[in-house]
C-alpha cells in the first residue's frame, strides 16, 4: 500500500494540516517518496549520507523539538493521527475529504461527488437546446486565449458591452420588454390550502 498520495492530500494540504495540527515535522521517506523515478535512483545511487533513505522502505519520519515532556506528548498524538492514513481503505471518510477539497481547489461547483470538471475553474459552454432534426450546430466559443476575429472589442473576462451613441437615451427601467411583442408571463396564483 502506497500511502504517499493520501498522506500528501490536494497540492500536499494533508500533510503540511497534520504538522500543524500536531506540532510534529513529518517526512515521507524511502523507496518511492519522490516523484521522479530516475532522480530518485540516481541520487540512490550517488552514495551520499543524506540519500541513504532511497534505498529502505517507504516510511514516515516524524521528528519533534520541544522539552522531554511535550515531545512525548507531541509525538503520541501525532503517531495515532497518522495511524488513520496508514489503512488502506480507498473509500474512507479521509479520503473523501480530500477529494471534496480537490474539487474545491478546482474550482468545480459539484464537490459533493468529489468529481469536478477538469481543468482550472473553466466550463463548458451550455448545449444549445436541440430543435427537432436539421438544426443548424451553433460555432463553437472560442477557448481561453484564443484569437478573436478582427475589429471585436477585446474584454478581460467581462460580458461584451455594446457600443451606445451618445446622446440616445437607453432603456434602463424594469418590465420594459426587450423585444417588441413579448409580453411577460402572468405572476403565480396563490394556492389555497382550505380546499384540501
Amino acid at each position: 500500500f502506497n500511502f504517499v498520495g493520501k498522506l500528501l492530500g490536494p497540492r500536499g494540504n494533508s500533510l503540511k494540516r497534520l504538522q500543524e495540527e500536531t506540532g510534529a515535522k513529518m517526512s515521507i521517506l524511502g523507496k518511492g517518496s519522490m516523484r521522479d523515478k530516475a532522480k530518485e535512483e540516481e541520487l540512490r545511487k550517488s552514495g551520499e549520507a543524506k540519500y541513504a533513505h532511497l534505498s529502505d522502505e517507504l516510511h514516515v519520519l516524524i521528528e519533534v523539538f520541544a522539552p522531554p515532556g511535550e515531545a512525548y506528548s507531541r509525538m503520541s498524538h501525532a503517531l495515532e493521527e497518522i495511524k488513520k492514513f496508514l489503512v488502506p481503505d480507498y473509500n474512507d471518510e479521509i479520503r473523501q475529504e480530500q477529494l471534496r477539497e480537490l474539487s474545491y481547489l478546482n474550482g468545480s461547483e459539484d464537490s459533493a461527488r468529489g468529481r469536478g470538471i477538469r481543468g482550472r475553474g473553466i466550463r463548458a459552454p451550455p448545449a444549445a437546446p436541440s430543435r427537432g432534426r436539421g438544426g443548424a450546430i451553433p460555432p463553437p466559443l472560442p477557448g481561453r486565449g484564443a484569437q478573436a476575429p478582427r475589429g471585436a472589442p477585446v474584454t478581460r473576462g467581462a460580458l461584451p458591452v455594446p457600443p451606445v451613441a451618445r446622446g440616445v437615451p437607453t432603456p434602463r427601467a424594469r418590465g420594459t420588454p426587450a423585444v417588441p411583442g413579448y409580453r411577460p408571463p402572468p405572476p403565480p396564483a396563490p394556492e389555497a390550502y382550505e380546499e384540501y
